[in-house]
């Protein structure tokens, strides 16, 4: 995974990175709201500030598994707590039914296999035991052809519950949703947002989209609320779905 598809926060500056980065952040709190009294897999953990916020919200342990080197070594040097282990997303490093709540978060949209990947995050699972999955909403030929070049390819809702469900029986959808993805909108909806309706704006290099995408999330008049959150209002219209599931017995 590309440097741009990591953030790497350290413990000490988590209120910065929460305004950098506002929508992984919230994932991560909406996720971490489910694991008191549980043992969490956080499966593509990263640089661990995901995996250590699950274990301070009340998980029983953690283990934050990634393909990785550079993102576990910062795992292990700066979140003290959580187990980082080097795995695959189909492979994982975990014995059958040995973690209660599997957190993955924008993952499944990187794997090659994705029926084999849900295969090995059941597996791991105790019975009953409760995924949360997020992935990009997206419709259309540009769910094949993602924007994003990191990603293999993304999915719309139908074909997503279709997926998990033949491992999982989903108990909830929800969005995530943004500042930023709502001023976007809006300027691609006003009478000056040809350009970005045409999709000109994906020529830009990727660094200053990201900046952009702060500003927009910085503007005028989003004092009044979260730069993030996750709801299951208007889910269909977020950019980002999240799927909670409770393995098949």
């Amino acid at each position: 995974m590309d440097e741009t598809e990591r953030i790497w926060p350290l413990p000490n500056d988590a209120a910065a990175e929460r305004e950098r980065h506002p929508a992984e952040w919230a994932r991560y709190q909406f996720a971490a709201r489910e694991v008191e009294g549980k043992r969490v897999l956080d499966c593509a953990c990263g640089a661990g500030y995901g995996s250590a916020l699950i274990l301070r919200s009340g998980a029983i342990s953690v283990a934050g598994v990634d393909v990785d080197d550079a993102a576990l070594a910062h795992a292990r040097l700066h979140f003290a707590g959580p187990t980082f282990l080097k795995g695959d997303g189909r492979t994982l490093p975990l014995a059958d039914g040995t973690v209660d709540l599997v957190v993955s978060l924008e993952t499944i949209e990187h794997v090659k296999d994705a029926p084999l990947f849900l295969d090995e995050l059941a597996r791991v699972l105790a019975p009953e035991g409760m995924l949360i999955l997020s992935t990009p909403l997206t419709r259309g030929p540009a769910r094949l052809t993602p924007q994003n070049p990191y990603h293999l390819r993304e999915y719309d809702e139908e074909e997503l519950a279709a997926l998990v469900s033949v491992r999982f029986a989903i108990a909830e959808r929800l969005g995530q949703h943004s500042s930023a993805s709502r001023n976007f909108a809006n300027l691609k909806a006003g009478p000056g947002g040809g350009v970005l309706r045409l999709g000109l704006h994906r020529l830009v290099p990727r660094p200053l989209r990201a900046a952009a995408r702060r500003l927009l999330g910085r503007s005028a008049g989003n004092e009044r609320g979260p730069a993030a959150w996750v709801s299951a209002e208007r889910w269909t219209e977020a950019p980002v779905q999240i799927v909670v599931a409770k393995k098949r017995c």
